[in-house]
């Protein structure tokens, strides 16, 4: 295992790779190509698009099938064995940072070991010359174009349809429904993004409506009912052109007001803006045009998407976890009681983030952080200032300025549901941690001894190390179990992903959460389009294909060791001793907690097995 040397970056945490676990990925995820087929062979629901009347699975891929290599494991073993892993090494820097084109050595090998058609992120045929995977829908209603019916997402959730095409349609409608689209839909995405204006310890974004700011608004600040989602981290980066295509992620700020009595959010002006600042226009609900309005709101859920993706999800669950793995394996022994505690929920991740970095364009969602070095970039730009800690739930909502009450009507957090969900988690990992620590370590003075520990924390913080800031001195057991809980935290929120809820059908009906527009100008608030017109620069077939084989690789693949394990709750304990062990103890009622907490969160389908012991994808 080696580290990326990311010498133009200096705030992203270490990005660390494993070659032999690249490789393993990489089987795996051709394994989870297969399981994921029946759902895509069930996008069987007839379009027509542009005069051509086919299923959905066919604009989406293509009618072009191409056959898989039967000899995936046997190619697997060769490399393996093959011996050259620095070689291998050395090739993936090179592409990483662009210095020379991907290395033939490791694009012949996955060529070798998928079949050179295969492209993971959507690309199971040969479409280039396809013109059913490059279309502009043409009706609201077709983004269930990515609804399957194997197993059964159109059916159960055809009732949504005319509500969720109305957001495309229906400017009252689109604003009635932006807060609630976050709030019910945002758990995978971590989207903890709205601050109390007034209140919060982040930046002012009210600078960028200076030139349309209304005295009421002053009225609902001072009222604590004003708040704003800042998007503009994505000034800083241009759009790109893939595949024939424009993909746009705009810089946008939301302004929402909040009404006092149903604590629901409702979105009152927007700034959009391209690169560097370029083309700003602000849209106020009331001047701006239906369809103007219609657009600013889509707009700024690209960047909430884009967000959600690579930081939301990414930064926090991959990047800060990889970097403590990475230093925990160097720094801790096999029989450590705090490897013990980590190492069966600290697999897989290193490698499949090496995956990602070297096989971009196959693996990556269709966003326009189209490489590699624009993922670290943006990830380095967020990261300014960023502390280890400030990626725990309640450090967020702290630094957001928001409190339960600001979204309880009848129920705690009803009107920003997943923070529920997170902050339940969150407990729950914390109840675990707690136990392992008290059970551990009897005094303060014996955190302090633990040489080992020490070592892991101080090379997570050392700049050649984990470059971690913010990690405490590890002087007593508070200190350790808030380190532990984070850490934790982090691997087990991920899980969630993988329940088919959670993508299906909010997500995957894609303009809901669009991952780029495929038009960079912006038009002006007083303009007026048609819905075809607004639908032009929303994704394509062929995007939303990419998005299908994203969330599908989540929520129809099975993980690859449950958090739960089948032969029982009491089964595959972590520590020595059996039941007769408090830890051990701890960690089963951790498992009886999350079948609760799956239950509650998906009754409908509450899949036990579904949730992943690990941060596999």
């Amino acid at each position: 295992m080696h580290k990326l040397p990311v010498i133009s970056f200096h705030n992203i945490p270490a990005v660390p790779v494993d070659v032999d676990d690249a490789l393993k990925t990489l089987l795996k995820l051709g394994e989870r190509e297969i399981e994921t087929k029946q759902a895509k062979q069930g996008l069987t629901t007839l379009y027509t698009i542009d005069g051509a009347e086919t299923t959905g699975y066919n604009f989406l891929f293509g009618k072009n099938l191409t056959a898989e290599d039967a000899d995936a494991r046997s190619d697997l073993e060769r490399a393996l064995s093959h011996g050259d892993n620095l070689k291998l090494l050395a090739s993936m820097s090179e592409q990483i940072f662009g210095d020379k084109k991907q290395s033939g050595f490791f694009r012949r090998f996955v060529d070798g070991l998928f079949g050179p058609s295969l492209n993971l992120a959507g690309d199971e045929r040969d479409n280039e010359g396809d013109p059913l995977t490059k279309l502009p829908l043409e009706e609201p209603e077709q983004f269930s174009i990515s609804w399957t019916v194997m197993p059964d997402v159109y059916d159960s959730s055809k009732n949504l349809l005319p509500k969720f095409a109305a957001s495309l349609t229906d400017a009252d409608e689109a604003t009635r429904q932006f807060w609630p689209t976050i709030s019910e839909y945002g758990l995978s995405y971590n989207l903890l993004v709205a601050q109390k204006l007034g209140s919060s310890h982040m930046p002012d974004p009210r600078i960028e409506f200076v030139d349309v700011w209304e005295d009421r608004w002053d009225d609902l600040e001072a009222k604590g009912l004003l708040y704003a989602i800042d998007m503009t981290i994505f000034d800083g980066f241009k759009p790109r052109e893939v595949d024939g295509l424009q993909r746009f992620t705009p810089g946008t700020v939301t302004l929402l007001e909040q009404d006092p009595k149903t604590k629901d959010l409702t979105p009152i002006a927007v700034r959009v803006a391209g690169f560097l600042g370029a083309d700003k226009q602000v849209y106020v609900r009331g001047s701006a045009t239906p369809s103007a309005w219609i657009y600013a709101l889509q707009a700024a859920k690209v960047s909430l998407t884009v967000y959600g993706i690579w930081l939301g999800h990414v930064y926090h669950w991959h990047i800060v976890t990889a970097a403590m793995q990475y230093t925990m394996f160097k720094c801790l022994s096999h029989s450590h009681p705090v490897f013990q505690l980590l190492a069966p929920q600290s697999k897989y991740l290193i490698g499949f983030d090496t995956v990602l970095l070297v096989l971009w364009k196959s693996v990556a969602p269709p966003t326009a952080i189209n490489t590699p070095q624009r993922f670290l970039k943006l990830c380095d730009h967020f990261a300014v200032g960023r502390s280890y800690f400030d990626d725990d739930p309640i450090a967020e909502l702290e630094r957001l300025g928001i409190k339960e009450a600001d979204f309880t009507d009848k129920e705690p957090w009803d009107k920003y549901a997943f923070v529920r969900h997170l902050l339940q988690i969150w407990d729950m990992v914390g109840n675990y941690t707690q136990v392992f620590v008290d059970t551990t370590y009897a005094t303060d003075q014996d955190v302090k001894d633990d040489e080992q520990l020490q070592e892991w924390i101080r090379r997570s913080g050392d700049p050649h190390g984990g470059n971690l800031r913010g990690l405490p001195t590890m002087d007593s057991k508070a200190a350790l179990n808030k380190v532990l809980q984070s850490l934790l935290y982090r691997i087990t929120a991920h899980g969630n992903s993988r329940l088919s809820k959670s993508a299906n059908p909010g997500l995957t009906f894609v303009s809901n959460y669009p991952p780029c527009l495929q038009d960079a100008s912006i038009p002006a608030p007083d303009s007026t389009m048609t819905t075809r017109e607004l639908l032009r620069r929303m994704p394509t077939t062929g995007t939303i294909a990419g998005m299908v084989t994203f969330y599908f690789t989540f929520s129809f693949s099975v993980p690859y060791e449950p958090f739960i394990p089948i032969a029982g709750l009491d089964e595959d304990l972590f520590f020595p001793n059996g039941m007769d062990d408090e830890r051990n103890k701890a960690l089963v009622l951790f498992r009886k907690a999350m079948i609760e907490f799956i239950q509650e969160y998906s009754p409908a389908s509450p899949q036990g097995y579904q949730w992943p012991l690990n941060i596999e994808t």
